[in-house]
């Protein structure tokens, strides 16, 4: 089905696609299900390599051409900023271009839009600054001196990790203070209320003030939100495993008037724990929204079946799983080696002779084959075996 002139020019925007290319071309039968999703609650649940940026960018394309849609009632948020790029212009190239009006931002860029847009509704002026981490510990530096606590006692950073638990959990200072249960975390409050008035005092916000003091807005000022609710008629959201309470709960107070709410992810693929991720999210959709369609996509275009088995037998007994057996159409690849060493040095050795023999034996490049470790502190060894 080629992409059609559903959508006019008008209010700046070029809204005239004559791209002629079929946008079902060279999707799957379970890509198409997901691309052709009518309306309301959806959820795609994406094992690796499975084709789900492809797919994201190509629901766009049948929103604006089949559906008409306007593109500038579309707003897609992901997680990072490579991969809002890489579905933009995907989604760009599909829907005609970029003066589209067409949305793709991350959580934090979509928030930082809004506050600047209507901030002053909570008092926060929209020429705001962002303090990035330099900042910030700078600023809980002089804090510290200002209240006479020692900085190597307690550490600028485990100090802001504590205020940036309490943010993602919404819970504000005072409250804090009141739920605190040790001497560190009593600090952690007091701090938590001098930088929270500095940053006033400033007209600044840190990363996660961009997500919470978007959430208070929506949630204090009904008229503001439902502007924003009426703009994006639908909503798409990537790497949703990767998101946190304050996320899922800007999507759906965005999505709560015209429940057309796309999210993929794959809780197999959560990395980000650390920074409040809470898999959570993907998993209790179906319950938040009874009435979505799940659609599985459990072919990987990337990986050899070798591979996938692997990784599946790894991975298979974790909690809170969304089950998939996921499968390819490529070869099966050669078996999974797995070695044992003495020491880390020897791993390291055994590392690279196998690295050697790649590429003296089997003509690979050095630069197509990778070594992976858990902690940056286990490159020590591999980086001075190299070096011998």
């Amino acid at each position: 089905m080629p992409v059609t002139d559903r959508w006019r020019a008008g209010d700046g925007y070029n809204r005239f696609v004559t791209t002629q290319i079929d946008i079902f071309s060279e999707l799957s039968g379970r890509q198409k299900e997901a691309v052709q999703h009518a309306g309301g609650p959806l959820l795609i649940v994406a094992g690796p390599g499975s084709g789900k940026t492809r797919v994201m960018a190509h629901r766009i394309a049948y929103l604006t051409s089949v559906q008409g849609v306007a593109p500038w009632r579309i707003l897609a948020v992901t997680f990072t900023n490579k991969s809002a790029r890489e579905l933009r212009e995907r989604a760009a190239g599909l829907v005609g271009g970029a003066n589209t009006g067409l949305q793709v931002r991350t959580f934090h860029s979509f928030c930082a839009f809004v506050l600047r847009q209507d901030g002053g509704q909570i008092g926060l002026d929209p020429a705001f600054s962002i303090y990035d981490g330099d900042d910030q510990q700078k600023l809980v530096r002089n804090i510290l001196e200002e209240l006479e606590l020692d900085p190597k006692q307690f550490a600028p950073r485990a100090i802001l990790s504590g205020i940036s638990d309490a943010k993602n959990k919404m819970i504000d200072d005072s409250r804090l203070s009141k739920l605190s249960k040790s001497y560190f975390e009593e600090v952690v409050a007091r701090v938590y209320a001098r930088y929270t008035e500095q940053l006033v005092t400033a007209n600044a916000v840190d990363f996660d003030d961009l997500l919470l003091r978007a959430h208070n807005l929506f949630e204090d000022h009904a008229d503001v939100l439902e502007k924003y609710q009426d703009r994006y008629r639908h909503v798409l959201v990537d790497e949703f495993q990767d998101t946190n309470a304050i996320q899922f709960s800007l999507t759906r107070l965005l999505a709560a008037k015209h429940k057309n709410i796309c999210v993929v992810g794959d809780p197999d693929q959560s990395i980000y724990s650390w920074r409040h991720a809470d898999i959570r999210n993907l998993t209790d959709f179906q319950t938040v929204y009874p009435d979505a369609v799940t659609v599985t996509l459990d072919q990987s275009y990337r990986s050899t079946q070798t591979i996938l088995e692997a990784a599946s037998g790894v991975i298979a007994n974790n909690d809170e799983r969304l089950k998939k057996n996921l499968w390819t159409e490529n070869d099966k690849g050669s078996p999974v080696t797995v070695g044992e060493a003495y020491d880390e040095d020897e791993e390291a050795r055994v590392v690279l002779q196998e690295i050697n023999r790649l590429v003296e034996e089997d003509e690979f490049d050095r630069q197509e084959i990778a070594v992976m470790y858990r902690t940056n502190a286990q490159s020590r060894a591999m980086e001075a075996a190299c070096n011998r």
